[in-house]
């Protein structure tokens, strides 16, 4: 059965070994290129989800600075550190006489 394929091939494709290796080496060339594109194709999708995963991390981490800089603002607030400073520090508030005013320029 095979040899009936042989010989039909043989008479339908009459190819030298030259012409066999040019095909050969056309459909590397062909087939190198079309990996190439779908290579990149690939790599230009990864990408994309890698920076919409690093913008939806960039706006989570902008969320937690404004939380932490609102937190900061509240722990100097003046009447926290004087409400620290009365109860658990047990300090008293300044008499007159023990007032000094410094003058900046």
């Amino acid at each position: 059965m095979s040899n009936k394929w042989r010989r039909l091939a043989k008479s339908q494709f009459r190819l030298s070994s030259r012409e066999i290796r040019i095909a050969l080496g056309f459909f590397i060339l062909f087939g190198t290129a079309a990996m190439a594109f779908v290579w990149s194709n690939v790599q230009m999708i990864q990408n994309s989800y890698g920076y919409q995963a690093r913008a939806l991390e960039r706006k989570n981490l902008l969320k937690v600075n404004q939380r932490l800089k609102l937190e900061v603002e509240s722990l100097r607030s003046l009447s926290r550190v004087r409400s620290i400073a009365l109860g658990r520090l047990g300090m008293k508030e300044p008499k007159a006489p023990q007032l000094v005013t410094v003058f900046l320029k």
